[in-house]
């Protein structure tokens, strides 16, 4: 639970935004909802800080965007991670109550045991089961909603970012940007101008928006 309890959004990130990169390109006409990213951790290492921005090299037709910077730095982002962190936190903290009532009446069973009457046992017994299938169907559900609103905070901040990558492309006359993460699984930079990296950029217009 406490795992649970910690996650924020990392891993899925760049997963998110793959058909929304697609869009970036010139000619786009149509965007492709995202794919459902994977369970991602609530509080990640933090990523690679973004680098102050670089001009970009006058023949470039091809940039880049690192979206887990651009998350974990843009006021947008770290609003759609505190509206999270909230959420999750009023939620398993309920799950905790009922951890909590388990593990004192099975403490009670097994200390009682010995000396209590067997109808009264096989209550609490009952009791017990009742409360572990009960809190069994909670975590589910608990799990369920936090995916849900794990879902529409990464959904709300690619509507917002799409807009303002498809504005930096036409400015500056590129044929496409591409979206790139840290971890493993997805596209990684392996050399590059330092111009080409429009992180920074990206994070200063995002915050100008209100």
């Amino acid at each position: 639970m406490d795992t649970a309890r910690t996650l924020l959004i990392r891993s899925g990130i760049a997963s998110l935004f793959v058909a929304t990169m697609c869009a970036s390109t010139a000619g786009a006409q149509t965007q492709t909802p995202p794919p459902t990213p994977p369970p991602l951790p609530m509080t990640p290492a933090k990523p690679a800080a973004v680098k102050p921005a670089a001009p970009l090299p006058a023949d470039a037709k091809i940039a880049f965007i690192n979206l887990e910077v651009v998350f974990s730095e843009s006021e947008v982002g770290k609003a759609g991670q505190a509206r999270w962190r909230m959420f999750n936190e009023k939620l398993f903290a309920a799950l905790s109550a009922k951890d909590k009532e388990i593990q004192t009446l099975s403490d009670k069973i097994k200390t009682q045991q010995s000396v209590a009457d067997e109808a009264v046992l096989k209550t609490w017994n009952v009791d017990l089961a009742r409360l572990q299938r009960e809190m069994q169907f909670a975590r589910q559900e608990a799990q369920a909603q936090s995916d849900q609103l794990q879902q529409e905070v990464l959904a709300e901040f690619g509507k917002k970012v799409q807009p303002v990558i498809d504005a930096l492309r036409v400015e500056k006359g590129l044929h496409a940007i591409v979206g790139i993460q840290s971890e493993s699984g997805g596209l990684s930079l392996l050399s590059s101008e330092a111009g080409v990296d429009l992180s920074a950029e990206l994070i200063k217009r995002l915050n100008t928006i209100k």
